[in-house]
């Protein structure tokens, strides 16, 4: 196995082939052989060996020392010088190409292999060295947070990017400076020489939070150090990182206040707040809880595996199958109410609000539990429902009595309806026959008397004074039996008979103007059919009534009677210019008089209504109106 590939610069073959015979007895491969300083620098950049031993002293005009140097920086092979010369002037000239070795002609074998192997060793040391600062750097470059190196006088060897937001200064510019130096604040100078000084003594990393005020607002930065571990005994340089944590302060001292603020509510809920893990263990448990269900948080930790021994018996299966699906995370959340059994045993009607904890894996990790006791609701609401069951038998009972009282009430209006019909309709035969019996009796009689009077009038022709006062008693007779003939008429109107309203209106107004001595006028409006006798003997008898009235109680002298048949609906007005309805007293409801209840009962058997009022301009209306 090959230990290494070395070039040879030798200027003397003899020398030269003699180290290369060692060197392949040690096990290394000897890549070239040359006596010149620039050959060498060609073979060196061909072959790339892993080591060169050079002599200080060559042919040409390249020296050995120049030769290496090149060699050194730009191809970064390590070189082992060679001479016979050991003059402090030769080793000075040696020393600034940074060899890795130096041997004195003539040399041991083992001398010549030891050097070798601390040289290809120190050569891959100082390469891996170089590697990991290249990946330090690179690092440190992407790191979000500040990255710092300083050595043991607290001055900065190194600074990324990233920290000149926090020391406001270019990292080019930090290099070999104090913070100090750099004119950073006084106490960020105290704080950061300290933890420097801390960490360099003790040898462990070191963790501290600083604060510092920016623009007035506090910026708070969390700053760790660890010691860079190169292998030596004594610690030369510490890493420190730098991170802003003044939004994870502040978003901190959110949470605290958020989980403070809830913390209280959950204590001074009305509600009993329960919180289960996903392994049955309580993880919250409030006062309302202790004093709901009995059991105190730490007993209810060590003795209730999950929320389901608080559920009545028959009501667990239900809860159960409820409380698998929260925590399967098939469901977020659900609302179920149970009875629920305390720790004494005593039983109260609750209101579940079931909330599950669901991860990004869809698992449930808790069940937070706000049970709500509506056990006097529940008992107010069953006392209400059995009310209400009363209520309603009650109702149902009354209504049953209601509508046979109301039955009967109809009945009985009904029947009185029909007693009132029955009665005006004997009223108006009674008016008709004492009609007729006025007329062909005693209007009769009343002519038989007249025409005897004028017989005897007649005889007495010498007898003047007897004579006159039979003239008297004749005249007077026949005025009796106009009267009585006007009465009759009015009692039993021919024209009603043959349905003809308008006339028997016409004559009533013309008896009533000759009986009161007042005016009395009808106004026919439209065209005025034959009634048939019902509708017309109601109609001539709401009339009749209204004059009468008029003239009786409201001392009228012009009374008008309207017909008119004009409109959708036809109508009867009868006004006067009596005192009518004075505008202290409202006009009378319906039915208030005798007279007035005929009128709205004759107005209803026609299916007509009645109006009655007093206008401001004095008298009395009345109106019925009626289908055509």
């Amino acid at each position: 196995m090959c230990k290494g590939i070395i070039l040879i610069v030798e200027d003397e073959a003899i020398v030269a082939e003699d180290i290369s015979e060692r060197l392949q007895r040690l096990g290394y491969e000897v890549c070239a052989i040359t006596g010149r300083g620039r050959e060498a620098v060609e073979i060196a950049e061909a072959k790339r060996p892993d080591l060169v031993l050079m002599d200080i002293q060559l042919t040409g005009t390249m020296s050995g020392i120049e030769a290496a140097n090149r060699i050194h920086k730009e191809i970064g092979t390590p070189v082992i010088f060679m001479t016979a010369h050991s003059d402090k002037a030769t080793l000075e000239l040696a020393k600034s190409c940074d060899p890795y070795g130096y041997i004195l002609k003539p040399f041991q074998e083992h001398q010549l292999e030891s050097h070798i192997e601390v040289a290809l060793n120190k050569h891959a040391l100082e390469d891996r060295l170089r590697q990991s600062e290249h990946q330090f750097r690179i690092l440190a470059e992407q790191s979000p947070d500040s990255v710092l190196r300083f050595d043991r006088e607290g001055r900065f060897l190194y600074a990324n990017s990233r920290s000149v937001a926090f020391l406001g200064v270019p990292a080019e510019c930090v290099v070999g400076k104090t913070c100090e130096e750099l004119g950073l604040p006084g106490p960020f100078c105290v704080f950061c020489r300290e933890l420097i000084a801390k960490t360099f003594r003790s040898g462990r990393g070191q963790e501290r939070d600083f604060k510092t005020d920016k623009e007035s607002r506090p910026q708070f930065f969390q700053i760790r150090t660890a010691p860079e571990v190169d292998g030596g005994a004594e610690l030369q340089a510490i890493i420190a990182t730098v991170r802003d944590v003044t939004r994870r302060r502040s978003d901190e001292r959110r949470m605290l206040e958020v989980s403070q603020r809830l913390l209280y509510h959950v204590n001074n809920s009305p509600l009993s707040v329960m919180e289960w893990d996903a392994d049955g263990k309580c993880l919250s448990w409030n006062g309302e809880a202790e004093e709901l269900f009995g059991w105190t948080r730490q007993e209810a930790v060590k003795k209730l595996p999950d929320c389901l021994p608080l559920v009545h018996p028959e009501d667990r299966h239900a809860f159960k199958v409820i409380l698998d699906r929260l925590r399967s995370g098939k469901q977020a959340s659900d609302f179920v109410k149970s009875r629920t059994v305390g720790r004494n045993g005593s039983m109260a009607f609750c209101e579940w609000h079931l909330s599950s904890l669901i991860d990004d894996d869809g698992h449930s990790r808790s069940i937070l539990c706000l049970v709500s006791d509506v056990t006097d609701r529940e008992r107010a609401e069953q006392d209400l429902q059995r009310l209400n069951d009363d209520l309603e038998v009650t109702i149902l009972r009354r209504t049953s009595e209601l509508k046979r009282s109301n039955e009967e009430l109809r009945r009985e209006i009904q029947t009185r309806r029909q007693l009132e019909g029955d009665i005006i309709s004997i009223s108006e035969r009674e008016h008709r026959r004492i009609g007729h019996d006025l007329h062909d009796g005693i209007c009769q009689e009343l002519a038989g008397i007249r025409f005897s009077v004028e017989a005897i009038s007649k005889q007495c022709k010498k007898n003047v004074p007897l004579r006159g006062q039979l003239d008297q008693i004749a005249l007077a007779v026949e005025r009796a039996s106009h009267h009585t003939r006007l009465l009759s008429r009015g009692l039993a109107p021919l024209d009603l008979e043959f349905g003809d309203l308008a006339a028997a209106l016409e004559e009533l107004a013309g008896n009533s103007s000759t009986l009161f001595q007042i005016s009395c006028i009808v106004h026919l409006r439209g065209s005025i059919p034959k009634f048939e006798l019902e509708k017309a003997t109601n109609l001539f008898r709401i009339a009749q009534e209204a004059i009468q009235n008029a003239i009786k109680h409201g001392n009228a002298t012009e009374i008008r009677i309207t017909l008119d048949l004009t409109g959708k609906e036809a109508s009867l007005t009868v006004s006067d210019n009596g005192t009518g309805f004075p505008a202290h007293r409202p006009a009378p409801p319906p039915g208030s008089g005798m007279g007035l209840k005929i009128m709205h009962h004759r107005a209803g058997l026609i299916q007509g209504t009645m109006e009655i009022g007093g206008p401001e301009t004095g008298g009395a209306h009345i109106r019925c109106k009626f289908p055509k």
